[in-house]
């Protein structure tokens, strides 16, 4: 869903801003601003679940005796507690904060846990009892290029933070790029040069570490039955064809001769991983996310941690502001983005006050509503 006022706000802790700081007390945390009660709010916003009384005769003077049960019932939309509210980022000097916003406009709250990014991986694993050097010969591996890197990093990171490197340090080399079609690296192993399956698994893990190109793009490990070949950077995704001195495929599912099987996991974005938080924080720059500043400064504040593990909570919102404001057009979607983590560590399931706040009783579990 297309949006167009987006904001990000980052805190590397666990804690919202109290209850009884002013609003420019705090420098570093998130905090839901009250405007009708001019306070900070660390409490739950809305209720989920309503109260049921049942009522039954009564005896003497009272009609009815209420008894109450204590029983929850979940609505499908939960029950806003404030009306008119900020979200906020505690900075040294001016709040980064959200335009006022009435709680009747706000749409959909989300809530995603930090989920670790993994490279796309594929997995080969040799039949050895038909793998023979005297009938197979020599041997091309080929990697085929087939998706490059797509996100905010990959085409700005001005501080070299590499947070898009999944593994080792090695920019991602721009061989890899092809302007007409699929770029296909190949690892040729002579007949020779093998003599059964763990001897051939080690030239290919050689053979990747050895190459120019793909000791970068690509990390390579072998045991004694198969090796893993696994993308050392987001958004780097390949294909794995493995060919005989005939040209024959060796790969199971293609010819009669099944001789290596191989395993392939999709790529894993994940949420929350420096990567992303910092690519959106970039990205709210261009758009001058800062939203209440009346300038923009030539060097902004990084607040992404390179360890952080952030949880990920997205507001979507309406409003009615005109085109003439430049923001937006009425009728559609603005949303602030909340990240969050425990100073550099996974938030564990009821650890701080996020939870309390927006309604999300285990924090390492996926949370929506809609209104």
């Amino acid at each position: 869903m297309g949006t167009n006022l987006s904001q990000v706000f980052i805190s590397n802790g666990e804690t919202v801003i109290a209850n009884g700081q002013t609003f420019n007390q705090d420098t570093s945390g998130i905090g839901v601003w009250d405007l009708d009660n001019s306070a900070f709010i660390d409490s739950a916003l809305y209720k989920a679940g309503v109260d049921v009384t049942d009522e039954v005769a009564g005896t003497g003077a009272d009609a009815t005796t209420d008894v109450v049960n204590d029983n929850l019932t979940t609505v499908a939309n939960p029950v806003w507690l404030y009306n008119n509210l900020q979200f906020v980022q505690g900075v040294a000097g001016n709040q980064l904060a959200s335009p006022m916003i009435n709680s009747r406009n706000i749409r959909r709250i989300t809530h995603d846990p930090y989920d670790q990014t993994e490279g796309h991986k594929v997995v080969l694993t040799p039949d050895p009892t038909v793998f023979a050097p005297a009938t197979i010969g020599d041997v091309s591996v080929r990697f085929v290029i087939r998706t490059q890197p797509v996100d905010q990093l990959s085409f700005y990171d001005g501080d070299s933070t590499n947070y898009t490197i999944l593994s080792g340090s090695d920019v991602l080399p721009l061989g890899t790029f092809n302007t007409t079609n699929h770029k296909v690296i190949s690892i040729d192993i002579a007949e020779e040069d093998y003599s059964d399956v763990e001897t051939f698994l080690n030239k290919v893990v050689a053979g990747v570490g050895n190459h120019g190109l793909l000791s970068k793009m690509i990390a390579a490990t072998d045991g004694a039955t198969n090796c893993t070949l696994q993308s050392k950077h987001v958004g780097l995704i390949f294909d794995i064809a493995v060919a005989n001195e005939a040209g024959d495929s060796m790969l199971a599912d293609t010819t009669a001769d099944n001789k290596i099987v191989p395993g392939i996991t999709g790529q894993i974005l994940g949420v929350g991983n420096p990567w992303q938080v910092l690519g959106e924080e970039i990205r709210c720059r261009y758009r001058q996310g800062n939203f209440n500043r009346m300038y923009l400064p030539q060097n902004p504040t990084t607040y992404t941690q390179a360890d952080g593990k952030y949880n990920k909570i997205v507001i979507e919102y309406e409003h009615n502001w005109p085109t003439s404001t430049g923001i937006a057009p009425a009728g559609t979607l603005n949303q602030c983005v909340l990240y969050f983590d425990s100073d550099g560590a996974a938030v564990t399931a009821s650890e701080g006050d996020f939870g309390t706040v927006f309604g999300v009783p285990d924090l390492t579990a996926a949370e929506k509503f809609i209104w």
